[in-house]
């Protein structure tokens, strides 16, 4: 008779990594020294290469501050109880100046750019691909969710932007930044589950 594993079961745990960019997230919030922590091209282009992760730490308004530490706190909590803290971090840091670069390649109209939302569609897309990966039965539910995700970048890239965005007027939600980090995500999720095997 064989004797059959149990499935393993994702429970999450305290996401630590994730804990400590949001709070550093939360001590800079919307403070009047964003705008020198905040991604500026002409500013980057100028020296000042350190917004290339610093201006994933600012917001424009605390409702988008809220919006973002409340969505990384969630998708942070799947990610390290699938991969560990340790990947959730280097994934941040590496993150955060990747997608900048992106956006300063592949968004030349983008002057400034605020917030985590790009870090929020890395860890998403990190913890959707450990579900795609371990989960099979879900990969219906993934699959909906990430075709939701592409219909809310196409809107974002027409310029209908939600009332619940919580950035300023004349605004728009750097939709190529949630491009860039879903793209990552899932890439670097893929390359760890493949090294694990």
């Amino acid at each position: 008779m064989k004797n059959f594993a149990k499935p393993k079961t994702m429970l999450l745990r305290v996401p630590y990594a994730t804990s400590v960019f949001v709070l550093v997230c939360l001590a800079l919030g919307d403070s009047p020294q964003a705008s020198l922590l905040a991604f500026d091209r002409e500013a980057i282009f100028a020296g000042e290469v350190w917004r290339l992760w610093s201006g994933h730490l600012v917001h424009f308004s605390m409702q988008q501050l809220f919006l973002d530490v409340s969505a990384l706190l969630l998708v942070g909590a799947v990610a390290e109880t699938a991969f560990g803290p340790r990947f959730v971090a280097w994934a941040l840091f590496f993150g955060m100046p990747a997608i900048s670069l992106g956006l300063l390649l592949l968004a030349p109209d983008l002057a400034y750019y605020r917030g985590a939302s790009g870090l929020v569609m890395l860890l998403a897309f990190v913890a959707g691909a450990a579900f795609w990966s371990r989960q099979p039965r879900l990969r219906v539910i993934l699959a909906i969710l990430g075709l939701g995700l592409f219909v809310k970048a196409v809107l974002d890239a027409a310029g209908f932007v939600s009332d619940m965005s919580g950035l300023p007027e004349g605004v728009r939600v750097a939709w190529q930044a949630h491009v860039l980090g879903a793209g990552m995500g899932w890439a670097s999720a893929r390359l760890k589950l493949k090294n694990l095997q």
